[in-house]
């Protein structure tokens, strides 16, 4: 069972990336940033697809508001046409910069306008959607570390 609901747990590993992001920029070595890009792409994909399946669909069920999801929607697009751009490329920091910029807009939005709306929104089972959210993930990294 999860000890926080969905916003907290997604926000926890929106912070993970941008922790990441941050050693990605620090790295000195071209290995090692290539490594950090990596990690970088997939808990980004990871991510993006498990709000895609589970935490958007029933924020949008609970809330109605096909605005937000539209935004989200359009940022996880830029950011895919990012990461294949970078997985392309590795060493293009300036790639990665780029991320970075359109991955804190979209934490930006998320933390700013879609979290708060979905803890206001009686009818969505934060604590309930953690538990999805983290059994889907746990076997998207079990599929991808295989």
């Amino acid at each position: 069972m999860a000890q926080q609901d969905a916003c907290t747990l997604l926000d926890d590993e929106h912070n993970e990336a941008i922790a990441m992001f941050e050693q990605y920029k620090a790295a000195h070595d071209a290995r090692r940033r290539q490594v950090i890009a990596s990690e970088i792409r997939q808990a980004l994909l990871v991510h993006m697809q498990i709000e895609e399946e589970i935490f958007y669909p029933a924020f949008q069920r609970a809330t109605g508001d096909q605005e937000l999801l539209q935004d989200a929607n359009k940022e996880h697009a830029e950011a895919r046409e990012l990461l294949a751009k970078i997985e392309g490329d590795r060493q293009d920091a300036r790639l990665m910069l780029e991320l970075e910029d359109a991955i804190l807009h979209h934490v930006n939005d998320e933390r700013e306008k879609m979290f708060p709306k979905a803890r206001a929104t009686k009818n969505l089972d934060l604590m309930g959607l953690a538990d999805q959210l983290q059994a889907r993930k746990a076997e998207l990294l079990g599929t991808v570390a295989a």
